[in-house]
């Protein structure tokens, strides 16, 4: 065996079908900040293979450049129901440039996420211009939620809230398939 899948979905792409994968949405800056999303990737694969996890994982991973297609609402409900469908969602919040820095959708996702259940793992850069709004909200909707000032470091969160979420899953998929035996 070669280790743990993860796969990347890009905008549009179809939903994974198999049950037994793990799933991630990446959300976070995409207008006006530098393109983070690949290294994101890199570091969530990189700790997922470390971690010895058996589980594929799925990442959905957004972008505002969809080949041959206009902004759409295709694209916003497409990106409305990966966040709700994903077993973990990685918030990343990088500098921006000066004219607009804030990410409004990112933190109108970010706060509708922390309103629920959702696991998130939320990381800003240094830098970025809303992080101490950030850490003020998180800290009364979320208290004890880290957030951390690298993407690697939130990329480790997320790996952790996997694992959690495996160990879980592997267990009802114990059970059911014993209950199938019988």
């Amino acid at each position: 065996m070669n280790g743990p899948t993860l796969r990347v979905v890009g905008s549009l792409e179809e939903f994974p079908s198999a049950p037994e994968e793990l799933t991630v949405f990446l959300a976070g800056g995409m207008r006006n900040c530098p393109d983070w999303r690949q290294e994101a990737i890199e570091s969530l694969a990189g700790q997922w293979r470390r971690a010895g996890a058996d589980r594929p994982v799925t990442v959905f991973s957004p972008s505002r450049v969809v080949p041959g297609r206009a902004f759409s609402q295709e694209l916003v409900r497409w990106e409305h129901d990966a966040l709700r469908s994903c077993d973990v969602v990685l918030f990343w919040f990088p500098r921006g440039n000066e004219k607009a820095p804030e990410q409004p959708i990112a933190l109108y996702e970010l706060g509708v996420a922390a309103g629920t259940f959702k696991t998130i793992a939320v990381g800003a850069e240094p830098g970025y211009v809303r992080r101490e709004d950030l850490r003020a909200q998180l800290r009364l909707i979320r208290p004890g939620l880290p957030v951390r000032e690298d993407l690697t470091a939130t990329a480790g969160d997320v790996v952790q809230a996997l694992l959690r979420t495996e160990k879980a899953l592997g267990g009802a998929y114990s059970a059911a398939a014993t209950l199938q035996a019988v």
